[in-house]
C-alpha cells in the first residue's frame, strides 16, 4: 500500500506532524483544541488525511504513530500550560492502538514524562467509524483512562453501524457530531433532525457535545438555537501548527463570529426542536434573498414542484399534521414562498424585477413568521 510506504518513511524521517485545530464554546471562547496528524512527503508537501487514513491503523504501525502522537501532544500541551495557555487537548487514538495491550503503559508513560498538563485537561477520541473488534477490551481500557483522569470523546458520531451502542455502553463523556451531518443542516432537514436528536439525547444522558464541521455563520446560528454551544470548524479556524496557536487563542474575539449573525433568525418557540426547524426555514430564506442578489446559490428543496413538502418548514409541517391542523393561511404562504422563487430563478440579479421579487419575498415571509409565531403561542 502507498500509504503505508509513505507512513514508514515519514516515520523514520520523522516527517509526521500535528496540526491543532480550536474547540469553541460560544459562551466561554476557546476551551481546548484537537490534535490532527499530517503527514508531510518529500516532494507532495503535506498530505491530505484522505492519503494515510488507513496506514494509522496498520498492524506493523498503529502503535508506534500512536505512541508519536501522545509524547507530542502531551508536551506541546505541557509547554501551552507552562506558558499560561491552559487548552485541554483532544487526542485521537486509533482503534487498533487502543486494543492494543501496551496501550495503557504507553499512555501512563507519556502522562509521566510530562507532568506540566494534567489528565484532566486531555481527553481520548475514539472515532466511531472504525469497529472495535474486542469491544470489552475497549470497554475496560476506556475505563482505566478515566480512572487517570482523562476524558473520552466518541469522534464522528453517527457516522458508524454501532451509534447507539457506543453511546451506551462506553463510558464517554463528549459525543462529536460528525461534520457529514453539521455541513448539510441548512438543506437536509433530515440530517438537521439528527443533528438536534443527538444533541437532545446527549442533554438527557448529561453528555456534551461537539459540532465538527461548523464552516458558515448559519450553522453557528442554528446550533446556537439547538442549544449546541461547543463547536470547531473553518467557520473559526482551520488546523494551525502549534506555535501559531498561541497568537490565534489571544486574539480570538468570540463577538467578531457573533456579530455575523443574522438578525431575521428569530427564536419564536419554547420548544428547542420547534425552534430549531423554523429559525433554518428563516436563515434559508436570508440565504434565497442574498442568491436572488447574486451572492451564492440558492439552498436545496426550493425549486421542484413537492419542494414545500420537502424543505425544513414543509418536514416540520408535516409532522405538526400529526398533532395539529395546520391553519390555511400558513399553508398558503408558505406555498406562495416557493412559488415567488420559481418565478424568480430565471431573473438575473441585474434584472430590475429582481428587487420587486426579494420585496414580496420578505413581506411574504414575514407575515408567515407571525402567523406561526401566533400559532404557537395559541398551542403553548
Amino acid at each position: 500500500m502507498e500509504e503505508i510506504v509513505m507512513t514508514r518513511g515519514a516515520r523514520i524521517t520523522g516527517n509526521p506532524v500535528i496540526y491543532y485545530q480550536p474547540v469553541l464554546s460560544t459562551c466561554d471562547g476557546v476551551i481546548g483544541v484537537e490534535a490532527l496528524i499530517r503527514m508531510v512527503h518529500p516532494q507532495r508537501g503535506v498530505l491530505p488525511p484522505a492519503t494515510f487514513a488507513n496506514a494509522l491503523d496498520h498492524p506493523r504501525l498503529a502503535r508506534r504513530i500512536g505512541c508519536l502522537v501522545l509524547d507530542s501532544v502531551l508536551a506541546q500541551g505541557a509547554r501551552w500550560h507552562r506558558d499560561g495557555l491552559p487548552l485541554r487537548v483532544a487526542i485521537n487514538v486509533s482503534a487498533r492502538h487502543l486494543l492494543d495491550p501496551e496501550f495503557l503503559n504507553d499512555l501512563r508513560g507519556a502522562l509521566a514524562a510530562h507532568p506540566g498538563i494534567a489528565p484532566e485537561m486531555c481527553e481520548i477520541e475514539v472515532t466511531e467509524s472504525a469497529p472495535l473488534l474486542d469491544f470489552p477490551r475497549a470497554q475496560r481500557t476506556l475505563r482505566a483512562c478515566n480512572a487517570l483522569g482523562l476524558r473520552i470523546a466518541l469522534d464522528d458520531f453517527g457516522t458508524g453501524s454501532a451509534s447507539l451502542s457506543y453511546l451506551q455502553k462506553l463510558p464517554a463523556q463528549t459525543i462529536k457530531v460528525d461534520r457529514s451531518f453539521v455541513r448539510d443542516i441548512l438543506n437536509d432537514p433530515r440530517g438537521f433532525a439528527i443533528v438536534a436528536g443527538v444533541t437532545a439525547i446527549a442533554a438527557m444522558l448529561g453528555l456534551n457535545v461537539v459540532a465538527e464541521g461548523v464552516e458558515t455563520a448559519s450553522h453557528f446560528q442554528l446550533l446556537e438555537t439547538l442549544e449546541c454551544h461547543v463547536m470547531q470548524g473553518y467557520f473559526f479556524a482551520k488546523p494551525m501548527p502549534a506555535d501559531a496557536v498561541p497568537a490565534w487563542v489571544r486574539s480570538f474575539d468570540l463577538s467578531k463570529y457573533k456579530s455575523h449573525l443574522i438578525p431575521s433568525a428569530r427564536r419564536i418557540s419554547q420548544d428547542v426542536m420547534n425552534d430549531g426547524f423554523l429559525v433554518a426555514h428563516d436563515l434559508r430564506v436570508v440565504q434565497c434573498t442574498k442568491a436572488l442578489q447574486g451572492n451564492g446559490a440558492l439552498p436545496d428543496r426550493i425549486l421542484g414542484p413537492e419542494d414545500e413538502h420537502r424543505c425544513h418548514l414543509g418536514f416540520w409541517l408535516a409532522r405538526q399534521k400529526n398533532k395539529y391542523t395546520i391553519p390555511t393561511e400558513i399553508s398558503r404562504l408558505h406555498h406562495r414562498l416557493h412559488g415567488i422563487l420559481r418565478e424568480a430563478h430565471p431573473l438575473s440579479p441585474d434584472s430590475g424585477q429582481v428587487a420587486s421579487v426579494e420585496k414580496e419575498l420578505v413581506a411574504v415571509n414575514e407575515r408567515l413568521m407571525m402567523r406561526l409565531r401566533q400559532w404557537i403561542r395559541l398551542r403553548e
